[in-house]
């Protein structure tokens, strides 16, 4: 499109104006010495009085006005020429409309033409004679070309003080970098700016200019008022936007330390600058716990705020606490409300990787507590405008990593001023108490998390320093007492303090019932994750025995009401706790608005705290030391966790289930350990394996389950029930990844043994396993003749079925299992197959994997019946639950193979090539597609494409799903004749596994295969 004239202009005022903008921060970060304002479009008169109104964009002047730089601004459209003559003439007009500037300068973004270019040089030319000589070389057949004869000697000095500078830059790239150099100015006098207020607040500097440039203030502009609008407070930025856009902080950062170690900051700042412009630097900040690593990165944090957009606090304890943090900064990065997924582990990681690398906005994000740099390195961002800040006890994890910060001791001087803060005797604080305060900093070896103990116990007893000499012969002695507590690193008065905050909570016991509660409280706290320990889950993991909770009925999670006559309230636990200092309120568990809470979701439940490590090291270390309590503790915390565990997951609570698996996981950790095995923990292994099944994490789950039937098979006393239940779930996990018939066939063979031996007992717990037992056969089978043996393992199954109760979850389940048969083996009528569906969806009491197992049979049998807007409808019912949640991806890999086959056959027939060869292998007529068929394709594409690989395939008998849903994306490329995708597409492929689509039962796929990988070739080689 040709360029309008009046576009054109507009265009070439915004880009003087720019360029004026940068000429003066280049004056306010001191590039060029002496400016103090710029007078932008001045009058200019030439050296014979004639006005000479343009020859002057814009001069930087001195304080007396005097003229340090003057210069002229042009601009051209892409593919214009500026020629020797052209830049000859603006700069003569230049020098002699400020014949006492010290300097000159044409600025255009024009390429200049060789002789142009060869001006320029010439310029440099010291010598007046030689440059008279060569201006008239290069003028010799311009207009221009008897100028250089008449020329002065002292314009021909001015010329040399001239220079032409060429400016390739695009007008965003110049925006870009005039925002960038603004944030850094401002963040350098910690006011802050965004990437929205920084775009603001070049255009409203660029109408500054304009205003000047329109003759207002007579043109100048100052730099002290320069850099008063250009510093403008950012509460005033922030009221113009409605709302900051920098600084913003995600997650659970800490408030800013009482008392800062800018040392340390320092270090931090000097090891995350000089990386590349999308180059994400790291920088680790290793020491023991309680050194104060987590209150140096919060300084950091919060004296760098206004360097980030976004900040964002991850906690990197655990697997399941990675993730539940990522999910956070998924959740901000990409609201629900904007369609976006809450994926599995690996598509939420790779998803947010990929929108923290594209962001334009500055971040940072801090990891903290990482106990394995193995752990958190998949969830790194490769690249993009960030950095990275990790905290961790684990030095030797950390030992090869380039930027790396010490946390050590704080100095004296902060140690006695944290003393004195926390003392609060600032108004009669004398030199007494100083050296006090010092002496007392220097025993406990300036250990902050020693300190603060040390003044927790002082301030309780309302005593100042001076009596600080008593309590340091208490802890002194308490540590010595047992040495063998003191982890390696750690002072010995620091592992005293926290034994003697925990000695006087139990001394205060007799008189104040929740100091003891505190104190038994830090022993199964000592066994859960540290950050984010749901207070109610610890109150009743220290009260209520399992043998209690069963006998009153419990119901997990409980939240007492407050009329409840207990000995003590949860909430004078946690004040207990915190008058120790030994417990600190986190975040809560959850922070869905109230209307969008889960059936088990009670007003407070979502209340915790975190406990530092090293007291729980010590906690742990006390519970260890040969008592017999450790396995009472573990026991009693696991059964009231697994509780916890199985109502969210029965309440389909996604959002505390991930919030609860941490401590679930830290329990099981720390029995494995001790090698504590009991009924209670036998059935957190076996809750975790659920958890890890409906996530797809079926070696996670294998790994339970074989723990928890390790321990009931050593069990004093057999537990056939439990070890039924569990050898049925194992038999599906084992089946699901691939496991030789033989393996988990022994285990449903021992289960049918055990189910025959309970059927009188427990009919209606026989009855629910028995059909999963059958629901796995069925499986396996698929539309295959069964092994006799299997044949026989089956008809005993349902002889027994037979005579056990018809439970309304069973019958549902074998109403699904029937029906998914019946679709895999063609021997019921589809239609039949769509209204049974229905039927079952009318069921309220189904559970949520049964109605998605259904809503995805109801899409096959729609497929089936090519009646596609009825099955896109359904597929988007299955699709919201995949962007909502990243459970059960095992049905989500059944719905993308089964549904993906029909519609891929549809769509193929539309695409030529791909149509001949699928009526070849069918030897017959096909009809043409229905239009109604496409958009279910990439409704397909886009579910498949939020499944990582790994989780395509973990529904036995669904064999290749990475190479077919590759067909898929291939299929797409064709109907859309993208030919740069289907080339990059059909390279993809080659990579992936198709060894299984050879299989008898795969001809469906292998024809639609055939045909698309066959289309695309023929479509590169003719390149159309």
């Amino acid at each position: 499109m040709a360029e309008r004239g009046g576009q054109a202009a507009a265009d070439g005022f915004q880009y003087q104006y720019l360029v004026t903008l940068e000429a003066l921060l280049d004056a306010v970060e001191g590039r060029v010495a002496g400016v103090a304002a710029v007078l932008i479009e001045p009058v200019s008169i030439q050296d014979d009085d004639a006005p000479d109104p343009d020859a002057v964009d814009f001069e930087l002047v001195d304080d007396d006005g005097t003229s340090l730089h003057a210069a002229q601004v042009k601009s051209g459209s892409l593919g214009t020429q500026m020629s020797a003559p052209d830049a000859f003439g603006i700069l003569l007009r230049l020098i002699r409309a400020r014949p006492q500037a010290r300097a000159y300068r044409l600025i255009t973004n024009i390429r200049l033409h060789p002789k142009a270019v060869e001006l320029n040089r010439t310029l440099g030319t010291t010598d007046v004679h030689e440059l008279r000589a060569r201006l008239q070389q290069l003028m010799e057949r311009s207009r221009w070309r008897d100028e250089p004869a008449s020329m002065s000697v002292d314009e021909l000095n001015r010329l040399c003080r001239a220079r032409i500078s060429v400016d390739f830059r695009e007008r965003y790239e110049l925006r870009d970098q005039l925002r960038e150099r603004m944030r850094q100015l401002r963040n350098e006098h910690h006011s802050g700016l965004g990437h929205d207020s920084a775009g603001r607040l070049t255009n409203y500097l660029a109408f500054e200019i304009h205003r000047r440039a329109s003759g207002e203030f007579n043109g100048l502009f100052p730099l002290a008022k320069f850099r008063e609008e250009l510093l403008v407070p950012g509460l005033q930025i922030a009221y113009e936007l409605g709302e900051f856009d920098w600084g913003i902080m995600v997650g659970g950062t800490p408030a800013p330390p009482d008392i800062p170690r800018p040392d340390l900051v320092g270090q931090i700042r000097t090891a995350l600058t000089g990386g590349g412009e999308r180059v994400v630097t790291q920088c680790a900040l290793l020491g023991p716990s309680g050194i104060g690593k987590t209150s140096v990165a919060a300084a950091y944090v919060h004296d760098m705020a206004d360097s980030y957009d976004h900040i964002f606090w991850i906690n990197g304890e655990s697997s399941a606490s990675l993730q539940a943090s990522f999910q956070r900064v998924h959740h901000w990065l990409r609201p629900r409300a904007d369609g976006e997924a809450n994926a599995d582990r690996g598509g939420l990681r790779d998803r947010v990787r990929t929108l923290l690398s594209i962001s334009v906005r500055p971040w940072l994000m801090v990891i903290d507590n990482v106990v394995d740099r193995r752990l958190i390195e998949p969830w790194l961002p490769p690249s993009g405008r960030g950095q990275i800040l990790i905290t961790s006890t684990n030095q030797v994890s950390w030992a090869t990593h380039r930027a790396k910060v010490a946390v050590q001791i704080m100095a004296p001087g902060q140690a006695s001023a944290l003393i004195r803060l926390r003392l609060g005797q600032d108004q009669d604080w004398d030199a007494v108490s100083e050296k006090a305060a010092a002496d007392l900093a220097q025993r406990l070896q300036y250990w902050p998390l020693a300190i603060e103990l040390a003044c927790g116990h002082l301030a309780g007893c309302e005593l100042g320093p001076g009596e600080a000499a008593r309590y340091l012969d208490q802890i002194r002695d308490l540590a010595l007492d047992d040495t063998d507590a003191i982890p390696a690193g750690y002072p010995e008065t620091l592992v005293g303090a926290i034994r003697l905050a925990l000695a006087r909570l139990l001394d205060k016991g007799g008189t104040h019932p929740a100091s003891a509660g505190a104190a038994h409280a830090l022993f199964p706290a000592a066994y859960f994750a540290s950050r984010q320990i749901p207070l109610w889950l610890l109150y009743f993991s220290t009260l209520m025995s399992s043998e209690n909770a069963t006998q009153i009925g419990l119901r997990h999670p409980v939240v007492f009401d407050p009329d409840t006559k207990v000995p003590f309230t949860v909430h004078e636990m946690h004040r207990a706790l915190r008058t120790e200092s030994l417990a600190q309120r986190d975040d809560p568990l959850c922070t869905l608005p109230q209307q969008e809470w889960s059936a088990v979701h009670p007003e407070g439940v979502d209340d915790t705290i975190s406990v530092n490590e090293i007291v729980q090291h010590v906690i742990r270390t006390l519970a260890e030391d040969g008592s017999n309590t450790t396995s009472e503790v573990l026991s009693q915390a696991a059964y009231h966790t697994q509780g916890w565990l199985t109502a969210f997951i029965n309440a389909d609570d996604d959002e505390h289930l991930f919030a609860v698996l941490p401590h679930v996981q830290s329990l099981a950790s720390h029995a494995s350990r001790l090698g504590i095995a009991t009924d209670n923990m036998a059935v957190l292994w076996g809750n975790l394996a659920g958890a890890y099944i409906l996530q797809g994490m079926l070696d996670d789950a294998r790994a339970a389950l074989e723990n928890e039937l390790a321990y009931l098979l050593n069990r004093p006393e057999p537990a056939p029930l439990l070890e039924l239940k569990v050898r049925s779930q194992l038999a599906d996990v084992l089946h699901n990844t691939g496991a030789l018939p033989e393996v988990w066939l022994q285990h449903l063979r021992r289960a049918r043994d055990l189910a025959v031996q309970l059927a009188d007992s427990r009919p209606q717990d026989i009855s629910a396993v028995v059909a999963n037992c059958l629901t796995i056969l069925a499986n396996h089978t698929g539309r295959t003749a069964a092994a006799a043996s299997v044949q026989a393992l089956a008809d005993d199954l349902r002889a027994l079925q037979e005579l056990l109760p018809r439970t309304h979850r069973m019958q549902a389940q074998t109403e699904i299992r029937d029906l998914t048969h019946a679709l895999s083996n063609e021997n019921m009528p589809d239609q039949e197959v769509e209204r049974r569906c229905q039927s079952l969806l009318k069921d309220d009491s189904l559970n949520r994997l049964q109605r998605l197992q259904v809503t995805a049979l109801l899409a096959e049998s729609l497929a089936f019946q090519h009646r596609w807007n009825d099955t896109w409808q359904h597929l988007q019912d299955i699709r919201q639950h995949l962007v909502q949640s990243s459970l059960h991806p095992q049905v989500m890999t059944q719905t993308l193979h089964n549904v993906g086959l029909q519609v891929g056959l549809a769509v193929a027939t539309g695409v030529p090539e791909c149509r001949t060869a699928l009526m070849t292998a069918y030897d017959r007529a096909l009809p043409l597609p229905e239009p109604e068929c496409r958009p279910l394709l990439s409704t397909l594409i886009d579910m498949a494409v939020r499944i990582p690989d790994g989780h395509l395939s973990l529904e036995a008998g669904v064999t290749c799903v990475p190479y077919k849903m590759q067909v898929l994306h291939l299929l797409d490329a064709l109907v859309e004749r993208d030919t740069a995708r289907i080339r990059q597409v059909r390279e993809g492929l080659a990579h992936l596994d198709s060894t299984d689509l050879d299989q008898g039962s795969e001809v469906g796929w292998r024809t639609l295969s055939h045909a698309v990988v066959a289309a695309a070739v023929s479509r590169t080689l003719r390149g159309t």
